[in-house]
């Protein structure tokens, strides 16, 4: 069994994302609109999908406004819109890492 992925640093890029870089040297960086996409929280898991989203013509920049330690397993990232349930693990962070390279591993062990 591979060890679990932890973290060596947390950043929030400002209000466009956040860059993680793993024990094992790899860097993930996550858009900010993204992460608050895979929200884990139960409240977003359960949403009903709309097929046509209701976009306000004057939406509010998202951006994460405090990333928090929970536990030694996690991070909870408190949005600038208040939402603050979604606790996300560091496996979860690891699987969910935009980047070329996971994208591939992700596709090749899905074919």
């Amino acid at each position: 069994m591979s060890e679990a992925p932890t973290p060596t640093e947390i950043r929030r890029l400002g209000t466009d994302g956040v860059r993680i870089t793993w024990k094992d040297g790899h860097r993930s960086e996550y858009d900010t609109q993204y992460l608050r996409d895979h929200c884990p929280c139960a409240e977003c898991r359960e949403r009903p999908r709309r097929s046509l989203p209701v976009i306000p013509s004057q939406r509010p920049r998202l951006y994460p406004a405090e990333i928090s330690l929970a536990g030694r397993y996690a991070v909870n990232i408190h949005w600038s819109d208040g939402h603050d349930s979604g606790i996300y693990s560091y496996q979860t962070l690891r699987r969910l890492c935009p980047c070329a390279i996971c994208l591939a591993a992700v596709d090749a062990r899905e074919a």
